[in-house]
């Protein structure tokens, strides 16, 4: 329970600096002290813009998590937000009304 409030705690605060207009959803899966996979959904196609601003927040979260290997999807897509893959946790989604 404790790795949860860390990951979560983490990612508010490197989202807070470099979250993007075109960011639907970020959330993640991991094992313990053994990886963390994040998934990042994009309303765009990945430009070079919106791959640095994740770069940082992979920055700011490896400086501040302790798993030896990160691993990191970037997925464009307009499917609703019921259709995605969330996999453990949401640690951020745009609100796209109706949600239901």
């Amino acid at each position: 329970m404790e790795k949860i409030i860390d990951i979560k705690l983490s990612f508010q605060r490197a989202l807070l600096e470099y979250i993007s207009k075109h960011l639907r959803l970020v959330c993640c899966d991991w094992k313990e002290e053994e990886w963390i996979k994040i998934r990042f959904y994009l309303d765009i196609l990945p430009n070079e813009e919106e791959e640095e601003l994740i770069s940082c927040i992979l920055t700011a979260l490896e400086s501040d998590l302790g798993f030896p290997s990160f691993i990191n999807e970037i997925i464009f897509t307009t499917e609703s937000f019921e259709k995605l893959d969330k996999l453990k946790i949401l640690l951020f989604w745009r609100n796209e009304l109706p949600v239901f």
